[in-house]
């Protein structure tokens, strides 16, 4: 059984993230999440946001942390016209949990990786959820939660599209311990 690395070597060390690349992927992100979908359909479409700064979570936490998170999640409270908080506090509590786990995460494999993230993404939304019942929010639907699933189920392409578009070696390249 090999161990991977203390240290980043190879195509991680040649090519870092950085954070232009960390910061146009994220604002790309935020873009895609707030197109103006179909009403019959909004409802599946996972938080792209969310997804790409789980990511750099695990691959650059230092460029993209809880202060992007909190960033982001505001601007996502406004932009949806929700609750001001409700995402920003959604995204601190996942990004806090996906650095927390970050070590063991960075080791795995992407399908491994997406067994681990599901659970946050799909409660991300029932945080969302639970916190919109709450206050009132008459909009909130148990649908909603299906969004996490999505998000779950398109992990493994977000993954790779970025490995490939940001010049990181796999995950699935990478030793499994």
């Amino acid at each position: 059984m090999i161990l991977p690395p203390l240290l980043p070597q190879g195509a991680e060390l040649a090519h870092p993230p950085t954070r232009a690349k960390v910061y146009l992927s994220l604002l790309l992100a935020f873009v895609l999440t707030l197109l103006p979908w179909m009403e019959q359909i909004r409802w599946l479409v996972p938080d792209f946001t969310l997804m790409v700064l789980l990511y750099w979570n695990i691959r650059a936490p230092r460029i993209a942390a809880l202060g992007a998170a909190f960033s982001l999640g505001l601007l996502t409270d406004v932009a949806r016209g929700v609750l001001f908080g409700l995402n920003a506090l959604a995204y601190c509590i996942a990004t806090f949990i996906v650095l927390l786990l970050q070590r063991r995460l960075e080791g795995f494999d992407t399908p491994r990786q997406t067994l681990q993230i599901s659970p946050i993404l799909i409660g991300k939304e029932m945080l969302v959820l639970a916190l919109g019942l709450m206050m009132g929010r008459g909009d909130a639907d148990w649908r909603w939660l299906v969004a996490g699933v999505v998000a779950a189920l398109l992990w493994s392409p977000l993954a790779w599209l970025l490995d490939r578009v940001t010049s990181q070696a796999p995950a699935s390249q990478q030793p499994t311990l």
